[in-house]
């Protein structure tokens, strides 16, 4: 890639990101691949429990890697997912939840604007 491409013009690198707040380390247990999220995932989905007196963010956030977990260990990814890059679907209610392996080869939940 670099003989290619040349050396990169920018990195930002994780390590980074959560010292800025851009990244935070995963709260919840659910799949140890997906070793960060995106504060934007998580504000989202604070807002998203605050529609609801019965449900947490964090509850929100198993959901969604329970989910990621599975698709995961199944190989059950859909179109041109694979274990690089792929999809939570959401729906009217949920926004998209994209997995994208990170430098530390693990994965980053986020938003598809936060890539």
């Amino acid at each position: 890639m670099l003989e290619f491409f040349g050396k990169p013009v920018y990195i930002y690198p994780e390590q980074q990101a959560l010292n800025d707040g851009i990244l935070m380390n995963n709260p919840s247990r659910e799949f140890e691949e997906c070793s960060v999220i995106t504060t934007n995932l998580w504000n989202y989905l604070e807002k998203k429990a605050s529609e609801t007196s019965m449900t947490e963010q964090i509850e929100l956030l198993d959901v969604i890697i329970r989910k990621a977990r599975k698709i995961y260990v199944k190989d059950k990814f859909s179109g041109d997912n694979d274990r690089n890059f792929f999809v939570i679907r959401g729906n009217s209610q949920f926004k998209n939840v994209w997995f994208v392996r990170n430098e530390y080869n693990n994965l980053t939940a986020m938003r598809p604007e936060d890539y």
